[in-house]
């Protein structure tokens, strides 16, 4: 459970002209504008403001704020800190937890009920009490309440409106569609809707309606069964040499000349990093998951793969991709797998140019499954012939330490022990079929257990290997009776690799993981 409680309310005027310093919030915060209007640039993105908007800040936001009106701007800044409660020892510990529907919606209308709420926090705020302190918490609590209401209200019928028009368009776009008939359709005025059709996809509609065509276009040309002239008129353009025009714009080149080109514009959306498979094949894809939050890289790719992805665009797979992520880069392909996705509100479903690589618990089938597409079968079977061989030569030299004994997987999370199976995970085959670490003959799930501190007790291992978990977590656990009465732990056999970037699922990162490991346990 998650306690959000608030910390500071500040009053702050800006005067006419004034321009903040680029700030980066540590905390979460809320900022309310009381009077004026201005300009605030969340994660370079613009945002106006007026009298009765409030704005939502998640930590590690950049922030700045720019008052270009003639009047004073004045806001309430309210900072609020997450407190998640611990069941076992019942103890509350601060947390990185912001609000979670703020993402979606950063700068909302809101109404006079929160200057309300506000006030009331204040006025709250001055007394230690206990009284106070409940009632300011009451306060903050329902401050909250009312700004998801909001949020979901405004959301829902601006997502609603935009949906339908993209979807009018997605359905008809080989018909002459007027831009004017599309701020119609949604009830909206022209330059309301713009800037909502925008703000949804990044694009202009007039700019998303011609993505849509090319990429249709495209699709077509592949097929290699319609002339020029057909494949025009198919997507909406009864002028072949405007059609020509306007592909070469987008493109960058000629629709000849596109169709007598070998190497294809492969995008990727996904949460896995397959660009780990198609480097590897010799590709380098136009745009590819990334975890800024995660990977410590400017481009939020893990370290061996970052410089190798010079040319590729980071997708945050942090969050779900806009549609001007991936349509502005007119990919010839998109690969994406079985995890949800969609573009504009729409799921992004397999066929033309989106090919579908269906889910494996084998980093092998999904290299295999790409280099079919890619007409690279060879290429993959002699990867794949590398790296049996190197884990053969990692088994050999880790076999003493392997017969020590059993051994334990495990992940720390906040509030949570994963202990992870012997089946159905990459690692875990790795590790105890291929590197013949022992299991305890009892540990048969697949994949993992969650909340599984107890029944690692009750296997009560010689050996734990921790994987992937922050340092606070890995403090936290040792606090634990239960873990302290682990054998593992008294014989002080716990393992702790730096593992952030052990990823087993691609032949580049699992060739890194391996070495990684090996000279690891030498040192151990």
């Amino acid at each position: 459970m998650t306690v959000y409680i608030p910390l500071q309310l500040k009053n702050h005027c800006f005067q006419r002209g004034f321009r903040s310093k680029p700030l980066t919030f540590r905390r979460p915060s809320i900022v309310f504008v009381v009077n004026g209007t201005g300009i605030i640039f969340i994660n370079q993105k613009s945002h106006f403001l007026k009298s009765g908007v409030t704005i939502i800040l998640n930590p590690d936001d950049h922030v700045q704020f720019i008052n270009d009106s003639s009047n004073e701007m004045e806001l309430q800044l309210l900072h609020y800190q997450p407190f998640r409660f611990n069941a076992s020892n019942q103890t509350f510990a601060a947390a990185e937890v912001p609000l979670d529907f703020t993402r979606c919606m950063p700068v909302i209308s809101s109404s006079s009920l929160v200057d309300s709420f506000l006030t009331k926090i204040k006025t709250a705020t001055g007394n230690d009490e206990r009284q106070y302190q409940v009632k300011r918490q009451l306060y903050f609590s329902e401050l909250i309440l009312h700004l998801h209401s909001l949020i979901e209200i405004e959301s829902s019928a601006i997502d609603d409106t935009i949906s339908k028009t993209i979807t009018y368009m997605e359905e008809n776009y080989a018909k002459p569609i007027s831009m004017s008939e599309l701020p119609r359709m949604a009830g909206m005025t022209q330059s309301s809707y713009c800037r909502a059709f925008k703000k949804k996809t990044g694009m202009t509609p007039g700019q998303y309606l011609t993505r849509i065509r090319i990429l249709k276009a495209k699709e077509l040309m592949m097929d290699r069964k319609s002339t020029l002239r057909q494949i025009a008129v198919q997507v909406g353009y009864q002028d072949e040499l405007y059609f020509s025009r306007i592909f070469k714009k987008t493109e960058g080149m000629s629709p000849s000349l596109y169709t007598q080109r070998k190497d294809k514009k492969i995008a990727i959306i996904s949460k896995y990093l397959l660009q780990d498979h198609l480097l590897a094949l010799g590709i380098e894809p136009i745009a590819a998951p990334a975890y800024p939050r995660y990977y410590d890289t400017p481009s939020g790719f893990p370290s061996y793969l970052h410089k190798r992805l010079q040319s590729t665009v980071p997708l945050n797979a942090e969050r779900e991709p806009s549609p001007s992520d991936v349509l502005s880069l007119s990919p010839d392909w998109i690969f994406k797998t079985e995890v949800s996705y969609s573009l504009a509100g729409r799921p992004l479903e397999p066929g033309g140019n989106t090919l579908l690589i269906s889910h494996s618990t084998s980093w092998e089938q999904y290299l295999r499954d790409i280099a079919v597409r890619l007409d690279k079968k060879k290429t993959a079977e002699r990867l794949i012939h590398k790296m049996t061989a190197l884990e053969k030569k990692a088994q050999t030299t880790l076999a003493p330490l392997a017969r020590q004994g059993t051994w334990a997987i495990v992940r720390l999370l906040p509030n949570d022990l994963r202990l992870y199976g012997v089946k159905d995970h990459a690692f875990t085959d790795l590790f105890y079929r291929r590197l013949q670490f022992k299991a305890d003959e009892r540990l048969t799930h697949s994949y993992y257990e969650s909340n599984a501190l107890h029944k690692l007790g009750s296997l009560d291992p010689d050996n734990v290997l921790i994987l992937w978990s922050e340092p606070r977590e890995i403090e936290a656990i040792q606090v634990e009776e239960a873990w302290q009465q682990l054998k593992a732990v008294q014989n002080n056999r716990i393992f702790i690799p730096d593992s952030k970037e052990w990823d087993p699922w691609g032949p580049i990162g699992r060739e890194y993981m391996i070495q990684s490991m090996v000279k690891f346990f030498q040192l151990s």
